[in-house]
């Protein structure tokens, strides 16, 4: 198989560090033909990229779109995942992929990253739709194209707009939505998340014990960064060998669980106090309205999306096209103790790394 150049953002992020790993790890046939770049901020870190052998490049942030364009059109393969609100990146990499097309004739490939709270349910304020289980072999991309029409949310209209551009470019797109995802990350930079977990842990340091929203009956599928990572991984690999289609447009889902945020407060509380970050294991319940004005600068819609919606989906094609996640229930408990002891050196100054 010819080389061919795939190019990351997000490399020093939790996602991105992970799924980078697991790429240079990997050992599927279709991947062995790749090179790596990798777009970053700071020199520091473009240095530790190229000691790994992956080609540093260096640019301003997601809005210096002539560079992400002008990058893109040198590499095969587009991993993005630095922001999946960021609308104006996004094109500037498929206009770039195209750009590559017209001159070489090589159709690119766009991995897009979003996820599955655009298609959360919204059970405390009741705002619309009935809790399902969504699964990645239904028409997604009609059913989410439905819901912005009736209320916009960014993190679904980028992924809406992508899909399209990517068909009028001529890019094979696809795109991968995750949970809520938990674990360690194997990068070389950020290895705890910035997402829900971590936040209900820190949020909980703040406040002295483990809190919900409302009767914290919302539940979310979850995965393991690991697996997700591998889910990137079987996708470049299907991609590039022509197993997969772009055309439905083609949406991946990532779950190996669920569980409810009154049962994550309940694990984080346990946690919290065999760790001496608490004094207490009880949780309790705290309102939509205070949550909001407390991490979300008032925004009650998005303080209900992240810890109070509901978000349950069933990666059906992802393990179709040969996606196998590893890790299991116990990994899963595990990782209450496993992250909270890093918010909490964090919180104590043990921990600079993340």
């Amino acid at each position: 198989m010819p080389s061919q150049k795939l190019l990351i953002t997000g490399a020093t992020g939790y996602i991105g560090g992970t799924v980078l790993t697991q790429l240079l790890n990997s050992t599927a046939p279709e991947t062995k033909s790749l090179s790596f770049s990798a777009l970053v901020r700071h020199k520091s870190q473009a240095g530790i990229f190229a000691e790994k052998g992956i080609q540093p490049i260096l640019f301003n942030g997601l809005d210096d779109t002539a560079v992400l364009r002008q990058a893109a059109a040198d590499h095969d393969v587009i991993i993005h995942i630095a922001n999946s609100f960021h609308k104006a990146s996004a094109e500037a990499m498929l206009q770039g992929l195209h750009d590559r097309k017209v001159k070489t004739g090589k159709t690119g490939i766009f991995i897009h990253t979003s996820g599955t709270s655009n298609v959360a349910d919204f059970p405390i304020t009741k705002k619309y739709r009935g809790t399902r289980v969504f699964s990645d072999k239904e028409d997604i991309f009609s059913y989410e194209k439905s819901l912005d029409l009736q209320e916009p949310y960014q993190n679904r209209s980028v992924d809406i707009f992508v899909a399209k551009t990517g068909k009028r470019l001529g890019v094979d797109t696809y795109s991968i939505w995750p949970p809520l995802v938990f674990g360690i990350g194997t990068g070389f930079f950020r290895t705890l998340s910035n997402g829900q977990l971590p936040m209900l842990m820190r949020l909980a340091l703040t406040n002295g014990e483990s809190q919900y929203v409302g009767e914290g009956a919302g539940r979310w599928s979850h995965v393991h960064v690991e697996d997700l990572a591998a889910l990137y991984e079987t996708v470049v690999a299907r991609a590039i060998a022509g197993k997969i289609s772009p055309h439905h447009p083609a949406i991946f889902f990532a779950e190996t669980g669920s569980s409810s945020f009154a049962e994550i407060a309940d694990n984080i509380g346990r946690a919290g106090l065999k760790l001496g970050a608490l004094k207490t294991a009880k949780a309790s319940s705290m309102s939509l309205e205070s949550i909001a004005r407390d991490q979300f600068h008032g925004d009650m819609n998005w303080a209900e999306i992240v810890f109070g919606s509901e978000s349950l989906v069933s990666a059906n094609l992802s393990r179709k096209i040969g996606w196998k996640p590893k890790k299991m229930a116990v990994d899963w408990e595990a990782t209450f103790m496993d992250e909270f002891r890093l918010v909490f050196d964090e919180a104590t100054g043990v921990n600079k790394k993340n």
